[in-house]
């Protein structure tokens, strides 16, 4: 990976060119918190203090902008809750 590049949490103002991105500041609106028994789905993005619930299953390319309940199943730019996940009677 070249220089001046990031990876990770939070997120950097980039409104001047005359200053790198890394100089330029970070901010975050918390932690990302991932609950038990998730399934997050390839190239999914949780953005900075979102909490996903217990089981949820986040959709391959969906991002996650929103806290979501436990069990919900999202898809989408944005992640919305298409179903919750439901516990089967043995």
């Amino acid at each position: 990976m070249a220089g001046n590049c990031y990876i990770g949490g939070g997120r950097y103002l980039s409104d001047r060119l005359d200053i790198p991105m890394m100089e330029q500041g970070v901010y975050s609106k918390g932690p990302v918190v991932i609950g038990d028994d998730v399934w997050l789905g390839a190239g999914a993005i949780v953005l900075d203090g979102v909490r996903i619930g217990k089981g949820c299953i986040i959709g391959a390319g969906a991002v996650v902008t929103k806290d979501l309940p436990d069990y919900a199943v999202a898809i989408g730019v944005p992640a919305r809750v298409i179903r919750m996940r439901q516990q089967i009677q043995v």
